[in-house]
Parts: C-alpha cells; structure tokens; sequence
C-alpha cells in the first residue's frame, strides 16, 4: 500500500510539473502573437520616421518658407492634439 500512496504522490508531483510547463508555454505563445500583432512601440516608429521627417523639412522649408511652414506645422500639432484627445474620450 505505501507504494500505491508513493506512485500517486509521484503522479500528482508530476501533473503539477506539467500544468506549470503548460502555462509557461501559453505565456511564451501569447507573447509571441502579441510581439507579431502589437503595433511597434514609440521609440521603434521615431527611429524609422525621424530622418524621413528632417528630410520632408528640410525640403519643404526653402520651397515653402519658413514662416508658412511654421503655421502649417503648429495647425498639424494643432489638429493631432484634438484627435489624441477626442481618442482619449472615447
């Protein structure tokens, strides 16, 4: 009989082992979709559209003027403001 009670303190010992590996993989799996569904972060995105954006700039500026650009520029901060903060409403 002890070693019927040792078998099953074995077996349970072992399904709790499994269960714990289970979740880790779920973890590992979620985490995965989430990395390959989930938007880049903020920092990625500046890296990538900061030297477009010195570019455009930097073009635009003699072509434009800079005083008009600078209207143009603050009416664009302007109008994403109002969308982040009507986002934000919602």
């Amino acid at each position: 009989m002890t070693d019927r009670r040792i078998d099953l303190v074995e077996r349970k010992a072992q399904l709790v082992t499994r269960a714990e590996l289970d979740r880790a993989r779920i973890m590992l799996a979620a985490r995965e979709v989430r990395a390959i569904a989930a938007p880049d972060s903020a920092a990625e995105r500046a890296t990538r559209y900061r030297p477009a954006a010195a570019f455009l700039l930097s073009v635009m500026g003699p072509a434009l003027g800079t005083s008009r650009l600078r209207g143009w520029l603050r009416i664009a901060w302007m109008a994403l403001a109002a969308v982040r903060i009507l986002r934000s409403w919602k």
